[in-house]
């Protein structure tokens, strides 16, 4: 549980040290492993606006699901036209934690660090991640290989 506390802090916490001007929101819901369905909250250094263009910039995400949660902090790269984001790549080092029986036979209570990449075009969203094993009595599942799909921007 200290470690979920951990997560919410971060996600609050960093964005009020920077500069809200030029932040966008990003949302999604995902059927996704191991958690099951998640949904995903967070802010994008990325500016929406103009016909067409390209922007990057920092991405703070937190996506709790019916059986675990992730913190996800890295960039996001976008093409924008006509004012919205019509692709985006995000490249995130990642937390995750687990409850509530996750699918691949995880255990609850178990935290695991990673990485995970997301590409999304026009609604659509697909990710996938790997992830270490780093607290917790799951001494089975040292890796863990995350994958979703759902919709959002």
């Amino acid at each position: 549980m200290k470690t979920l506390k951990l997560l919410v802090i971060v996600c609050l916490v960093l964005p009020v040290m920077a500069d809200f001007a030029n932040w966008s929101p990003t949302i999604g819901i995902k059927l996704t492993t191991p958690q099951k369905m998640s949904l995903s909250l967070g802010i994008s250094g990325t500016s929406w606006g103009g016909l067409f263009g390209s922007d990057s910039g920092i991405l703070i995400r937190l996506e709790p699901g019916l059986s675990g949660g992730k913190l996800h902090l890295g960039t996001r790269h976008t093409f924008n036209m006509v004012l919205i984001p019509v692709l985006s790549m995000d490249i995130c080092g990642s937390v995750m934690y687990t409850w509530n029986n996750p699918w691949t036979g995880l255990e609850n209570d178990q935290t695991y660090v990673g990485g995970e990449l997301q590409f999304g075009a026009h609604l659509l969203l697909v990710s996938a991640g790997l992830f270490r094993h780093v607290a917790g009595g799951d001494e089975d599942h040292s890796w863990v290989f995350s994958t979703g799909a759902g919709l959002g921007f």
